[in-house]
């Protein structure tokens, strides 16, 4: 297939257009497991927060602006919450590590904001490393002074339905943010090395499917080959015989033996084109012959009566069995029936030796009518067997040639038998003989 151009270039073509598919299809794959993986990260905390941020909106709104309730509340919540009223909010807290080691934690705080939004009490990270910009928005993304980013949630406290304050709870979503760039650094990494296996697979599947297209423009070329040479034969057995018959024109005595090789080697290549014919049309189903009844025994008889001369030519005894009491009828075309058994009969006589045996068994069963042309000649090899049904294809090229076969009449009857949608096949032993057999349904 590689020595062919035609054939590299559209598998070429081929493993190209299935790269591009899977890789887009990959790629949008890829695009979609982001999102949904980091979607569901934010689903996660937002959710998380929430609930949080609910258990403390509801512990801490009855208490809200009684520092002694909120101390006491803190301590049954293990909060450490230090009012700025009080001035106990820890000095030597300052987080002295670097960035990074900072980016590694995960940060929480709480925050209590009165009605001038102003910070209230605070616990968690200190409150003078965030924003002190405030947004009654219930969800917010905060950045602290070292690049940290927080989730965070304000919740309204209420005093009289009136709003006196805000909870807010976060927190730092640097975690989640890392998980993701690793996800998209995998994805990315991820992604050229699997176009390489993709683009590796697409050759091999793109050869996997023309090998049968490029087993059939072998065998079409074979065909063409062989068909060729049989034209060849003929037509220059009759251009030899036109250029003696040119020479010989001034004496007409001699012309008479010209003309039936002429007459012969037309009829020859009249035959073949006829084959190819009647070939070319079972295959594309453009026969339109009506099927009718056919009685295989009147059948058998004509055949068996009409090539008795070759049999006597070649010195074999032509026999039949019927191993049935009554007709024999199946459905079919008569005409191609007959070329059927006839293919299979002349075969049979011109593998057979001086004094050997061809014999048509006639039998039914409970679907079928079988058919058997079994001959004591040379046989066939094993391995010429799966392809003996080819079309011109022979076992012996040399005696085929001497005896006229074109290496089409056993393609003919699988195409006909195919067409009466019944089966055939072969049994042959080297030196022992071959048995062909037909079914037809009744």
């Amino acid at each position: 297939m590689e020595r062919n151009p035609i054939f590299h270039n559209t598998r070429l073509r081929l493993a190209a257009w299935y790269t591009l598919v899977m890789g887009s299809i990959l790629g949008l794959s890829s695009l979609g497991v982001y999102t949904v993986i980091a979607h569901t990260y934010y689903e996660t905390i937002d959710q998380g927060l929430k609930s949080v941020a609910k258990a403390l909106h509801k512990s801490i709104e009855p208490a809200w602006q009684q520092p002694g309730h909120l101390q006491q509340i803190a301590q049954e919540l293990s909060l450490e919450l230090c009012i700025a009223s009080t001035n106990c909010l820890p000095k030597t807290t300052i987080i002295k590590q670097p960035i990074e080691d900072a980016a590694n934690q995960v940060n929480y705080y709480v925050r209590l904001l009165d009605s001038s939004e102003k910070v209230f009490a605070s616990t968690g990270i200190r409150f003078d490393k965030l924003q002190l910009t405030f947004s009654s928005q219930r969800w917010q993304i905060i950045t602290d002074s070292f690049g940290t980013r927080y989730r965070q949630i304000t919740l309204p406290l209420y005093t009289q339905n009136q709003v006196s304050g805000y909870l807010q709870v976060a927190r730092s979503i640097t975690d989640l943010e890392q998980h993701l760039a690793d996800l998209r650094l995998t994805l990315i990494l991820g992604l050229p090395i699997s176009m390489i296996f993709v683009a590796l697979s697409s050759w091999w599947l793109a050869e996997r499917a023309m090998q049968p297209v490029y087993s059939s423009y072998q065998q079409m070329q074979q065909f063409t080959a062989d068909a060729a040479h049989e034209f060849r034969t003929p037509l220059a057995a009759m251009h030899s015989t036109i250029e003696a018959a040119i020479k010989l024109q001034q004496e007409p005595k001699s012309n008479n033996g010209t003309l039936d090789v002429l007459k012969r080697q037309n009829y020859r290549l009249s035959q073949l084109v006829g084959d190819l014919l009647l070939l070319t049309r079972i295959d594309q189903k453009q026969i339109t012959v009506e099927y009718q009844l056919c009685c295989l025994n009147d059948l058998i008889s004509d055949l068996i009566e009409e090539l008795a001369f070759l049999a006597i030519e070649n010195q074999v005894n032509l026999a039949r069995q019927m191993q049935v009491t009554k007709k024999v009828y199946v459905q079919g075309n008569e005409e191609q029936l007959y070329r059927l058994i006839a293919n299979l009969i002349i075969n049979a006589i011109q593998a057979t030796h001086s004094g050997g045996k061809v014999i048509i068994f006639l039998e039914v069963s409970e679907l079928y009518a079988i058919i058997k042309v079994q001959d004591t000649g040379i046989g066939i090899a094993p391995e010429h067997q799966q392809r003996i049904f080819d079309r011109f294809y022979r076992v012996d090229r040399d005696r085929s040639r001497s005896s006229g076969g074109s290496g089409l009449g056993l393609a003919i009857a699988l195409a006909i038998v195919q067409a009466h949608k019944g089966n055939i096949h072969v049994q042959s032993q080297s030196g022992l003989g071959t048995t062909f057999t037909i079914r037809l349904p009744l």
